[in-house]
This record gives C-alpha cells, sequence and structure tokens, in this order.
C-alpha cells in the first residue's frame, strides 16, 4: 500500500475522545471487578448494593461518544470515496 493510501485512511483521533474511551473502559472495568470478581476499589463510604452495574453503565456511556465519532468518520470517508 502505498503512502498516500495510508494516509487515506488514517482518522485522527481527538485527545479527549481518547481520553473519554479511556476512563469509560477504567470505569468499565472497575464496574465488572466489583460485579464479577467481589473486589471492591473505591472506598467504603461510596459502595452500595448496585455500584457495580452504575460502574458499567456509566462506562458505558464515557465510551459511546468515541463509537460515534468512528462510525461519523467511516461514513465520511466511504461517502468520499463514493462521490470520487
Amino acid at each position: 500500500m502505498s503512502d498516500n493510501k495510508r494516509d487515506e485512511q488514517k482518522i485522527p483521533l481527538p485527545l479527549s475522545m481518547l481520553a473519554l474511551e479511556f476512563f469509560g473502559s477504567v470505569l468499565m472495568a472497575l464496574g465488572l471487578a466489583k460485579k464479577f470478581g467481589g473486589i471492591d476499589l473505591w472506598p467504603a463510604v461510596t459502595q452500595f448494593d448496585q455500584s457495580g452495574w452504575l460502574l458499567i453503565g456509566l462506562g458505558f456511556l464515557l465510551t459511546l461518544p468515541f463509537l460515534f465519532y468512528i462510525i461519523a468518520k467511516v461514513r465520511e470517508k466511504a461517502e468520499q470515496r463514493i462521490n470520487k
């Protein structure tokens, strides 16, 4: 593959999107650890019965903007190819 085609296929990723994705993934991992592994990494004051599901849900919601961004960029690239 030539360098020009490789440059066309690259999708620029904003740092803010990557930060949200990372933070969301960490929250999901902490929620999964609590729910299925019984590992509590939060202070005892903030723990309650369904906090694992809450962390999983919040983490999932934080990863959605990154997913939507990637889908929008792929659609944009596809439309550019069709219009050429």
